[in-house]
């Protein structure tokens, strides 16, 4: 009887954490990736790629084999210059080191007029799963493009990633 009770309670107790949600989902840990980069956007031809690799971070890899989900929380961008014309300012977003003629629409800016600036203000989606799924390879690459006559405006943008993991995974 002496070693059936510990047997007995581990087993319990590998029960309770393998076979139920609820509680396994209560140990989860999420974290956050911040991403700051300015866009010098003219005219309508892409910027420079701008690289992201989520393994630059180290909690990303503390906890790299136990991810359960890696989300978009946000992007936001500001306009702190603009000496050309109307326009929007698109986002794309491609393979990490692709070129921009393989790269795909994620999101754009709210259309802005000649001479305007604007505080953070959150994107305008286009396809923000193409985008999540980009971030499950760990790397991709983001390009800005304008879109408009006479686009030249410098713009700030801050990318916010949740990465939810559970050290049971």
């Amino acid at each position: 009887m002496k070693k059936t009770l510990p047997v007995l309670v581990a087993f319990c107790i590998f029960g309770l954490i393998s076979g139920c949600g609820d509680i396994k989902d209560a140990i989860d840990i999420v974290f956050h990736i911040t991403y700051n980069h300015i866009f010098t956007i003219q005219g309508n031809t892409a910027t420079p790629s701008y690289e992201i690799n989520l393994e630059d971070n180290d909690d990303y890899k503390r906890y790299k084999d136990k991810i359960r989900s890696i989300n978009i929380d946000y992007i936001q961008y500001s306009i702190i210059s603009n000496t050309g014309g109307e326009g929007i300012g698109d986002i794309y977003a491609g393979s990490y080191g692709s070129a921009f003629s393989r790269a795909t629409k994620v999101a754009q800016t709210i259309r802005f007029a000649a001479g305007e600036t604007r505080e953070e203000t959150d994107v305008e989606w286009i396809n923000k799963a193409f985008l999540e799924s980009l971030l499950s390879g760990e790397k991709l690459s983001l390009w800005a493009v304008g879109n408009g006559s006479g686009v030249d405006i410098i713009v700030p943008v801050v990318i916010k990633i949740k990465v939810t993991t559970n050290p049971l995974e």
